[in-house]
């Protein structure tokens, strides 16, 4: 009896273990730009490996991560997640050689790719991460789902926490971000087109004296990655110069945007108060 018992127990062991290994296993995906990657953590949550293969430099310029170190590595079964034909292309890969390959979109995405910072785009980016993720691993599906319907809900609830901004002045210099400065009611002013393309190039010619007159009025210049690397090192310093940050490959989204937003709002708050 007692070596029944013990063999059971054994069994019981094996089977715990075996099964515990199976959960621990990771469905491996490579992304091909760091937007993806953002997303794809979030709505994988624990049941997925991010890979990105591209990734934004200093100057919000895609490069390869790990100097291609995971390009060279993908193979015929890897499984990897593009926004669309051009955008996996631009790896310099055919996609033919590549069985897993999908694309959220088949024809073109209908947005530039930074521009899916959008809030009012991002939840439909998401539910195409979800439908592939969950072709890829059908019995995470509810994991999946849960994930989407958590990020549509902290997306919503971070840009309702984002109105306390509404009404405020902001001097968008940024590429891409001003956006979520509409989304939070602020009223965007930005210089001259003529003069930006100048600042651009390295003629700063008036750039001090707009940021001095800004600041004068407590106005709040915003940049962001993309803003051209001139501009960005001549404000260099300025008290009213905010520079939004971009997201991590595995950061959680909703909890940085909230975070961008607050980090913001205190700025817009000393400068009322002439601090």
């Amino acid at each position: 009896m007692r070596k029944f018992v013990t063999a059971i127990l054994i069994l019981i062991i094996i089977i715990f273990g075996f099964n515990s290994r199976l959960r621990a296993e990771k469905l491996k995906v490579y992304v091909t730009h760091q937007w993806l990657a953002v997303l794809a953590n979030f709505i994988g949550s624990t049941e997925v490996e991010i890979i990105p293969l591209r990734i934004w430099n200093a100057d919000g310029v895609l490069i390869n991560a790990e100097n291609g170190k995971f390009i060279k590595e993908l193979n015929h079964d890897s499984r990897i997640m593009a926004f669309d034909s051009n955008d996996f292309k631009s790896l310099g890969l055919e996609s033919k050689k590549y069985k897993s390959l999908r694309l959220l979109y088949l024809k073109k995405i209908p947005v530039e790719i930074n521009k899916i910072i959008d809030p009012s785009v991002m939840p439909f980016i998401a539910q195409r991460v979800l439908t592939i993720l969950s072709e890829w691993d059908p019995n995470n599906y509810p994991v999946y789902q849960r994930r989407l319907a958590e990020f549509q809900a902290r997306l919503s609830s971070t840009m309702l926490a984002g109105q306390v901004m509404k009404n405020s002045v902001i001097c968008d210099m940024s590429i891409y971000s001003g956006v979520l400065m509409q989304a939070a009611g602020c009223k965007i002013i930005k210089p001259n087109a003529q003069d930006v393309t100048r600042w651009q190039n390295g003629n700063y010619s008036g750039l001090r004296e707009y940021a001095e007159k800004l600041n004068t009025q407590g106005i709040i210049i915003l940049m962001d990655l993309w803003t051209s690397r001139n501009i960005k090192k001549y404000l260099s310093g300025r008290k009213n110069i905010f520079m939004w940050e971009s997201p991590e490959p595995d950061q959680d989204y909703p909890s940085f945007l909230h975070e961008q937003y607050i980090s913001l709002w205190q700025r817009i708050i000393l400068k009322r108060t002439g601090k």
